[in-house]
């Protein structure tokens, strides 16, 4: 009796054929399609809720402030673990949910904790500042570049900065660009205490003036017939000269100027407590994130030709040097796939061919190929993309692939060799093993199904390696089914000399059939070894690494520098340019880039 999906295809070789046509048509273009990242994308599980609560000490923070927040977040579901960082004037809470959060659920808890946020806000001391809430730490920016300069101030390098975040973040595919180790600029005003009290003038005069120079003030509009005009205010301080020219006027009446009483100067802010240095020199970091389903290479390509064309509007002696570039990992990883893909192949081919013939072997390499390409439009439609794990779960499928395959050819050429017709040694291997070999092809992939089914952050980072083994490994035995008689009817001759038992078998096939007689003779010493291998094997598992994420292999590292709360900034800044100074004397180093304050953003 014949198996009725090979015989289907058999009959109607056009149908056939063009279904493979269309199988790698496919597979190419959904190749092309698929979102290429370095790591699947996960959710950091966590948020940042920051209260500036002016002239408070630590202290007071903490019980005025950071307590009455804390009480309130703990109500929030699925917190893991509440942090707090109190210091002077500020408060820094930090709230971590549990790995059980998915990214799907992640952002209703950040919901959550917003309207928790809001709810405490009568709860804290008058004077506090709305509280700030940070849910935005799980962008991931792959693209680090530094804006560096010679001979220009920090206010010429902001304004270019900002021009290229602006025209990136035109660029398709481009989440969020920081810019980060810009240096404000403030306008310091020294008073001088004999000119201030000769006068009668007290500072909170100053500070008011001040402020109402400054404000923004609703001017009213103006009635023009059946047309409302709106007017504004247009001289407001934005100079020093501004400043200094402001108008006091003191207890007895008498106005006076505050830069005849004050020295006004224009500055930056110090001491000095963000910053971003490369090989020593005064940077700016500009981080560029990615969507979640972006081509990463392809946004990488987009974003150096964006640049390309931004550059020379950028005054001379201004570039832009890369720090980190994630497309570039992206494009090894895809390529040393390929790699291993061809290596794959040939592999299988080679191996095949001396153990089952060229044309056997030929027949495998092709389903192996045809494969790995039906895979791609499945994965697609199941939201796989291509990074680490899924890659990973090709490589290792490679070798179950072929299993079906094989067991097929090798029941065709069996039943060949004993006179058996074309119409029946195409269809008998494959009625008597079709419904075995699904079951052996499930078990495979339902080995990693706890994987997929694992409702945490592991699981999540994990989960492409189910969907890989299992769809690529259903293809390959409907391939093993259906490409292997119709390859075989056409590539092998259809009849073959009958012979016996005995011509059937290889030399290979001999030695090994000898061997297996030599074990079964010596049944207790047979035993006996085996054991002792299974004992060795799983006290050799007790010395392996258990790793979860693998080693990097970036031609970088990180030094992280601590000091004490209370270290001036300036002295933090000598320290980490002496680093810099030091590291940058090894020839082996290409580049030092040094942040103060805090990381520029979280790197890929």
């Amino acid at each position: 009796m014949k198996f009725a999906l090979t015989e289907y295809f058999i009959k109607r070789p056009t149908l056939f054929w063009s279904l493979m046509a269309a199988l790698l048509i496919a597979g190419v273009l959904s190749f092309v399609q698929m979102p290429k990242l370095e790591d699947p994308a996960i959710g950091v599980k966590q948020a940042m809720v920051v209260i500036v609560y002016p002239g408070a000490t630590a202290h007071e923070v903490e019980l005025q402030v950071a307590q009455v927040m804390e009480d309130e977040l703990r109500t929030i579901p699925n917190v893991k673990k509440i942090s707090s960082e109190c210091t002077k004037g500020m408060a820094q809470i930090t709230v971590e949910f549990q790995e059980t959060v998915l990214m799907t659920a992640i952002e209703q808890h950040f919901d959550q904790l917003r309207r928790k946020v809001s709810g405490a806000v009568n709860k804290l001391p008058q004077g506090c500042y709305e509280p700030i809430v940070i849910d935005d730490m799980m962008d991931v920016y792959g693209m680090f570049y530094a804006l560096t300069s010679d001979g220009y101030e920090y206010p010429e390098m902001y304004k270019y900065a900002k021009m290229i975040r602006r025209e990136l973040l035109g660029v398709k595919g481009v989440k969020r660009i920081n810019i980060y180790g810009n240096r404000d600029e403030v306008i310091n005003i020294t008073l001088s205490k004999e000119k201030i009290a000769r006068n009668g003038i007290i500072p909170t005069q100053i500070m008011s003036v001040l402020q109402d120079a400054t404000k923004t003030v609703d001017a009213g509009n103006y009635q023009d017939g059946d047309q409302k005009i709106q007017l504004r205010i247009t001289n407001r301080s934005q100079s020093v000269e501004d400043v200094k020219n402001l108008i006091v006027q003191t207890l007895d009446g008498k106005q006076m100027r505050i830069g005849d009483i004050a020295e006004v100067e224009r500055t930056y802010k110090d001491p000095q407590e963000n910053g971003f240095f490369v090989d020593g020199e005064q940077a700016l970091a500009i981080c560029i994130s990615m969507e979640n389903d972006a081509i990463v290479p392809d946004v990488g390509k987009a974003v150096e030709a964006k640049l390309k064309e931004i550059m020379p509007n950028v005054p001379v002696g201004m570039d832009m040097e890369k720090i980190f570039f994630q497309p570039d990992k992206v494009d090894e990883a895809i390529s040393s796939f390929m790699v291993n893909l061809v290596e794959s192949v040939l592999i299988v081919i080679i191996a095949l061919i001396f153990t089952m013939g060229l044309r056997s072997g030929l027949i495998i390499g092709i389903g192996l190929i045809l494969t790995i390409a039906g895979s791609f439009p499945i994965l697609l439609m199941c939201g796989t993309t291509l990074q680490r794990i899924s890659l990973g779960a090709f490589i290792i499928a490679m070798g179950m692939l072929v299993d079906n395959a094989i067991v097929i050819i090798d029941g065709i050429l069996v039943d060949r060799t004993r006179g058996l017709g074309p119409k029946v040694y195409l269809y008998r291997i494959c009625k008597a093993t079709a419904m075995p070999l699904l079951g052996a092809t499930l078990i495979a992939a339902s080995a990693f199904l706890n994987v997929f089914l694992s409702k945490d952050t592991a699981g999540e980072y994990a989960r492409d390696l189910f969907l890989v083994l299992c769809v690529s490994l259903l293809v390959s035995w409907i391939l093993a089914l259906t490409q292997v008689p119709m390859f075989t009817k056409y590539i092998l001759p259809l009849h073959v000399r009958k012979v016996g038992y005995e011509e059937q078998i290889g030399k290979m096939q001999q030695a090994v059939r000898k061997i297996i007689i030599k074990l079964i003779n010596y049944k207790k010493l047979t035993i006996g070894i085996s054991v002792v291998v299974l004992i060795a094997s799983f006290l050799g598992m007790t010395k392996i690494k258990n790793l979860f994420f693998p080693d990097f292999s970036y031609k970088q590292f990180v030094i992280e520098y601590f000091t004490p709360y209370q270290t001036n900034p300036e002295q933090v800044k000598l320290d980490l340019l002496e680093m810099s100074k030091l590291v940058k004397e090894n020839p082996n180093v290409e580049r030092v880039a040094a942040s103060m304050g805090s990381a520029p953003a979280a790197i890929a």
